[in-house]
């Protein structure tokens, strides 16, 4: 009897670790707004997107390429970056709004989306630098990447930018002071 209430202890024990582990990878969110990959090259892109709209410097010393793009009913602009390897590095769907009530509202189901895939970030932005703006911000700190939402409202302009970065490119959390 003790044989076998130690067999079964250890392999509950066993099924134990194995779900705990297996709970605890990391998932990768996948970009919800474009189906190419960190793998993709430019020519995937333009398989996928068409001629680009507008190409200039990247600041990761390659080259950018945007595409008007429809995300969840919005019709805005994607970015390809790419560093000086050609190699694809941050992609990011921007939205311009009309005005800050708008901004909000996409910002909000946007970010709840991602919220409720990713968790709650813990991100802390100080926003008091910013006395002419009401920025929304947020960062995911993950070994896939970081994903940034970051807004701007001011007088002229009202914009929503949702990124992606490549590990490589990615900024590790800031400790807390």
């Amino acid at each position: 009897m003790k044989k076998l209430h130690r067999f079964c202890i250890a392999h509950l024990t066993l099924a134990v670790i194995f779900c705990l582990l297996s709970g605890c990878q990391k998932k990768i969110y996948p970009c919800p707004f474009t189906t190419i990959t960190w793998e993709n090259t430019l020519d995937d892109i333009l398989d996928l997107e068409g001629d680009p709209q507008e190409s200039y410097d990247s600041v990761y010393g390659g080259t950018t390429y945007t595409f008007p793009k429809e995300y969840n009913e919005l019709q805005g602009t994607v970015k390809y970056m790419f560093d000086e390897s050609e190699r694809l590095v941050c992609i990011s769907w921007m939205y311009q709004c009309s005005d800050s009530g708008e901004l909000n509202a996409v910002y909000e189901k946007l970010h709840s989306e991602a919220e409720n895939a990713l968790g709650k970030s813990g991100y802390e932005y100080n926003t008091a630098q910013f006395a002419d703006a009401a920025p929304f911000n947020d960062v995911w700190y993950l070994e896939s990447g970081n994903i940034v939402f970051n807004t701007v409202d001011t007088n002229d302009v009202k914009i929503l930018q949702y990124t992606f970065l490549h590990p490589d490119v990615s900024e590790e959390r800031p400790q807390k002071n």
